[in-house]
């Protein structure tokens, strides 16, 4: 149960805490946020069930690692060109994965996806530990 008011000293000492963490990630750029929000984006993916949440789930979830590829993009500029571009070509392939077993939901279309899947995660580890060092 939480209480219902808190001191003016524990709201003070709360704040210091949350200006603290706000100026620690502040200081890091852009792209470093933008990794770890692809990296979240990406998660989803792989926890995505076909059998239970089906192929819907998988493009949701496929549509935000999207947005979140191309601000990183925006974000790293020319700086990790070459993971980015691996990482874009997992994701295409996925994309037309997804695309090949929502016109035809098939154990020859969906089975593959496990696959394009797993190497949209380890493009994204790869960049992960690429971007690291900035981070």
């Amino acid at each position: 149960m939480f209480p219902t008011h808190m001191s003016a000293s524990a709201v003070a000492a709360l704040l210091v805490v949350v200006a603290t963490v706000s100026a620690c990630n502040s200081d890091k750029p852009a792209v470093c946020s933008s990794v770890d929000e692809l990296t979240s984006s990406v998660d989803n993916l792989k926890d995505v069930n076909l059998t239970e949440n089906g192929l819907s789930q998988l493009q949701t979830d496929l549509t935000q690692v999207t947005a979140d590829l191309g601000q990183l993009k925006d974000d790293a500029k020319q700086q990790y060109a070459s993971q980015i571009s691996n990482l874009e070509t997992s994701v295409t392939a996925l994309t037309s994965g997804v695309q090949a077993a929502t016109a035809d939901p098939s154990a020859a279309t969906i089975g593959p996806l496990v696959s394009a899947i797993s190497a949209v995660a380890s493009s994204v580890q790869a960049l992960g530990q690429a971007v690291s060092d900035t981070c």
